[in-house]
């Protein structure tokens, strides 16, 4: 069964650099073009602007899960640092994951929330008419792959603490 999980987050974070990515690279060569056609030709393109910002949040989004996938989101450590036992270590991440695991099921019911209201009253961009559940997908994607790594950190917490229980 760990295969499979391993199986599928090295997919998932496959799909998630290929994302990163395009995201990326839509962002750099779409502000170039903007600026370039602004401030050079002295043109206004529609689009430029709301085309580059969906990519970034979908940036911003995924970069989260990824940085949450590895561990390497913002943390406060001096409590964790100033531990010595692996018990009382495997407490302090028990409780941390389960504090993110809070915030994230907190996270993902707003997602759902918005979710919902842009099923009942669908929006859209003004310059190109792109549904404005495109960014919204990026916020609901983070919310669901951000709480499944959650789940992770605290399953393996969990562990941690019940082998420092058996090894006592």
């Amino acid at each position: 069964m760990r295969a499979v999980f391993e199986q599928l987050d090295h997919w998932l974070m496959r799909l998630m650099s290929l994302v990163i990515f395009a995201s990326t690279a839509a962002i750099v060569c779409l502000i170039s073009f903007l600026i370039l056609s602004r401030y050079v030709f002295g043109w206004s393109v529609i689009g430029m602007l709301e085309l580059s910002t969906l990519s970034a949040l979908w940036l911003y989004m995924i970069g989260a899960v990824v940085a949450s996938r590895n561990r390497e989101h913002i943390t406060v450590d001096f409590t964790a640092q100033s531990l010595k036992s692996p018990r009382l270590t495997a407490l302090h991440e028990s409780l941390v994951s389960l504090i993110i695991l809070i915030l994230g099921v907190f996270f993902l019911s707003l997602a759902w929330d918005m979710l919902i209201w842009a099923q009942r009253r669908p929006q859209v961009t003004p310059g190109l008419n792109i549904p404005l559940l495109a960014g919204q997908s990026a916020l609901i994607t983070a919310a669901v792959l951000g709480l499944a790594y959650t789940l992770r950190d605290l399953i393996k917490a969990l562990i941690a603490v019940r082998n420092s229980y058996r090894e006592a």
